[in-house]
């Protein structure tokens, strides 16, 4: 089976779009979903409705749990977007995010938003320190995790964690934590949207970058009256 696995579409529809119509090339039979769907960008509510319909396994990430009040907002500028979120979003969302957990093993394969140790403490995975911590620790032989915005894979090796060079790659013998960077915001100074596809039968992962037209989003935010930074960080990539 070929999942698609998404992280951090932060209200970007002009990104889901794109990858939504990726997915379908490449005959994306399911698909996973690891949080931050909403806040950002300008069509939480567009981003929200794809995702009920569309995803099998939806975890929540640190900016559902803001929405719903369960985690102290980080900034001025992410509490900005956060009241305006508030203002737009549908009532059915808020229900569904209630009923969201914020970590699941699916046939020993974890997902989570930010850290498999601490769901939902926005605590980051950036190095290969922070991943040893996890990969030693015992847990399933991989965990697909989000939250950073920049696509990561990581493999247990005799001396701790060792960063994965290439796409696709096999995960058939050893643990793994793998991130697919971000569908809507992404941080490695690429602003093509980022997403995986797990191809459970071959046991490989691959990281896609998709295109998509970023002057068009930025724009909606910016007409949605948003913070500025946030149409300038999809144009960059940052």
């Amino acid at each position: 089976m070929k999942i698609g696995i998404l992280s951090d579409i932060h209200g970007n529809f002009h990104a889901l779009q794109a990858v939504e119509e990726d997915m379908t090339q490449e005959q994306i039979e399911k698909v996973w979903c690891l949080g931050d769907i909403i806040n950002y960008g300008a069509f939480p509510n567009e981003c929200c409705l794809w995702i009920t319909k569309n995803c099998s396994q939806v975890i929540l990430g640190n900016h559902e749990l803001m929405l719903l009040e369960l985690a102290e907002v980080d900034s001025a500028t992410v509490n900005e977007c956060l009241i305006w979120t508030k203002k737009v979003i549908d009532s059915e969302f808020i229900k569904f995010f209630k009923k969201c957990s914020l970590i699941q093993i699916v046939k020993n394969t974890t997902l989570v938003h930010d850290n498999p140790t601490a769901p939902g403490s926005a605590t980051y995975i950036t190095d290969t320190t922070t991943a040893t911590a996890y990969l030693l620790k015992p847990g399933t032989d991989i965990c697909f995790f989000g939250h950073t915005h920049i696509s990561i894979g990581y493999r247990l090796s005799s001396i701790g964690a060792e960063v994965i060079r290439k796409t696709p790659f096999k995960v058939n013998n050893g643990r793994f934590l793998i991130n697919p960077g971000s569908v809507g915001q992404p941080r490695d100074r690429n602003p093509s949207a980022s997403y995986l596809i797990y191809d459970t039968k071959n046991r490989s992962v691959k990281t896609k970058r998709v295109s998509y037209n970023t002057q068009a989003a930025a724009k909606s935010i910016i007409e949605a009256g948003l913070p500025p930074i946030m149409a300038a960080r999809i144009l960059k990539g940052v």
